[in-house]
Parts: C-alpha cells; sequence; structure tokens
C-alpha cells in the first residue's frame, strides 16, 4: 500500500523541485501562491472517484420506518444512492423500491392517514434525502444501497482507500496538475498521456468479478462450457 509520503517524494521528484516549492499542504499557501502537494493528490484522488465504482465506496444501512412520517435522511457521508428494498412484515422477504420523479410523486402523495400504507416508491430529495410514498402506516425496516465520500488524503489518512494498482494513477494525476500550476507544458503533456494511459488499460474489482464462477474459479483453456467434452 503506498502511504501519502511515497506519492508526496514520487510528485516532487517527477516535478523536479522540493518541498520549498511543493509544500504538504492542502491549499494553495497564500502570498507565495505556491499549491500544496496534497491539494495536487486529492484533486487527482477526486477525479478517480467521482469518474469509477470502486468497492470502497459501497455501503449497506438499514433503518426502521416511523408511523406517519414520510422524509428520511441516510447519511452525512452520502454520495449516490443505489437502491432501497423493504422488508415483509410477515415473510421477511425484501422488495426493491421503485424510484418516483418529482412530478410523480406530487400527483399520487395524499396528505392522511387514510392514505397510508407500505411503502413502494421513493423520491430522492437534497443530500442524503428520501421520502416515502405512501407514507408509513407501520414500523417497517428499510434496507439502503449507497455510495460514500471517501477521505481525502492526509497526515492522518496516509493512503488512497481504493486498490494499490490505482495509487500510481492518483500519482500522475497529481503531477500533471503539479506541472500546469508551475508551467511546465511539456511536462503537462507528458505526465498527461502517462495518467490517460494507465486509467484505460486500469481495471476494477467489479469487472474482474464478472466471470462467470460455475467454474469454481477454474478456466480450462479451450475448454466452452457449452460444447460436449
Amino acid at each position: 500500500m503506498t502511504d501519502i509520503s511515497t506519492l508526496r517524494v514520487e510528485v516532487r521528484s517527477l516535478l523536479g523541485v522540493d518541498d520549498t516549492d511543493l509544500p504538504n499542504d492542502t491549499v494553495i499557501t497564500p502570498g507565495s501562491e505556491k499549491i500544496g502537494c496534497d491539494l495536487l493528490l486529492n484533486q487527482s484522488y477526486w477525479e478517480l472517484l467521482d469518474k469509477f465504482q470502486f468497492r470502497e465506496k459501497e455501503r449497506t444501512a438499514t433503518f426502521p420506518t416511523v408511523v406517519g412520517t414520510r422524509f428520511y435522511k441516510i447519511s452525512s457521508s452520502f454520495e449516490a444512492l443505489q437502491q432501497l428494498s423493504i422488508e415483509d412484515l410477515d415473510s421477511a422477504q425484501h422488495t426493491p423500491l421503485e424510484r418516483a420523479t418529482q412530478y410523480e410523486y406530487e400527483s399520487i402523495f395524499e396528505n392522511t392517514t387514510d392514505a397510508r400504507g407500505k411503502p413502494s416508491k421513493y423520491l430522492r430529495e437534497g443530500l442524503g434525502g428520501i421520502r416515502l410514498w405512501p407514507t408509513p402506516d407501520k414500523v417497517y425496516i428499510i434496507t439502503v444501497k449507497y455510495w460514500i465520500e471517501l477521505t481525502d488524503l492526509s497526515s492522518t489518512n496516509i493512503s488512497p482507500e481504493i486498490p494499490r494498482s490505482w495509487h500510481e494513477i492518483v500519482k500522475f494525476g497529481a503531477a500533471w496538475r503539479g506541472a500546469a500550476h508551475l508551467g511546465d507544458y511539456a511536462k503537462v503533456q507528458m505526465f498527461g498521456i502517462i495518467h490517460n494511459n494507465l486509467m484505460k488499460s486500469a481495471t476494477l474489482p467489479a469487472a474482474k468479478e464478472e466471470q462467470d464462477t460455475h467454474t469454481g474459479g477454474v478456466e480450462v483453456l479451450g475448454y466452452n462450457p457449452g460444447e460436449a467434452l
């Protein structure tokens, strides 16, 4: 696992500067206008987290509904909602809730006790907020699948929370950003090409898991399961 100290050294080496020209800050130093190395690394890290679906971002949580309450807040570190499901009170079977548009929700919502029931739809609202329809008439268990925002790199969070094969991409993403700040456009182009090529060739764990597991993880070269041996 690559820690932030190693990434700082490697970025400075690529740029040909030291910690005086590129301090460990997460900001641009006022007055001197020197950019912080940790800021460059985090900007590169944020780009990857925004573009790719890393397993490390996935979370599952549950919460009970409250009779007569339709709005619920999920998490302060919420990034994107993937799925909601509701547990049946008798069979304990889980059923996914359908996502409604704002127009659909307002068209079907009734603010009466007679309109309450077992929720079958939800509306996304605000940062980590959801509204259920119909408004719960009983206490149900809702299971939430969602993505969180991973913690920024710093002296206390010293390593990217993604597979280590992606750490080099974080490094070169920081390097081309630093080169742009320093006005070295030859290195901007060179590091940018390397960064883009690394992103194109990288493989997410989710893609690796798409292999059919009927063989128990063992592949026999030249064998087609649809053909007789």
